[in-house]
């Protein structure tokens, strides 16, 4: 009877050994974003106020980003629309030259030939992505000059897709 005893012992702790070392127990990998989860249309607002002159004015610029799938004619663009008060509207497109995804990060990159020629200082912007939330938060800003001042606009943005 001992030995009955021992062995279903010895087969209960082998069984419990092979169940306690399944391998489906893995811990599962972080989902970084991949550049197919950049492509489609991105849209923001940023609300400030800049001193014109001696005067502060209140603005409000509307970006809209837009990421073409690979094999596309255009690879995408980023518009903006600057209203103040009491000025007339400034609105610029800028073409995007490159996007991706830097690796094993949350971060996407978007690449802008020629930026300062379109009132944008940056050539490159760095985006935060959430995929949950479908959004992407960046530092997006425009330079442009008055009679008395050169004036910086706009500053960290979340861009949600539409």
């Amino acid at each position: 009877m001992k030995k009955i005893f021992a062995m279903l012992a010895t087969i209960f702790f082998c069984g419990a050994m092979m169940i306690s070392c399944n391998k489906d127990n893995k811990e599962e990998q972080p989902t970084f974003p991949t550049k197919a989860d950049m492509v489609g249309t991105w849209e923001g607002t940023f609300t400030g106020t800049a001193t014109l002159g001696k005067a502060s004015e209140n603005y409000t610029i509307k970006w809209t980003l837009v990421l073409n799938p690979e094999g596309s004619n255009t690879i995408g663009s980023l518009k903006y629309t600057a209203s103040f008060a009491t000025m007339q509207d400034i609105t610029g497109q800028v073409p995007v030259t490159d996007y991706y995804t830097k690796q094993n990060t949350n971060i996407g990159r978007i690449l802008i030939a020629g930026g300062p020629n379109f009132g944008l200082l940056d050539e490159i912007i760095d985006f935060d992505m959430n995929l949950t939330a479908k959004t992407l938060t960046g530092f997006l800003d425009v330079y442009t000059s008055t009679d008395d001042d050169s004036i910086r606009l706009g500053g960290e943005t979340t861009l949600h897709k539409k």
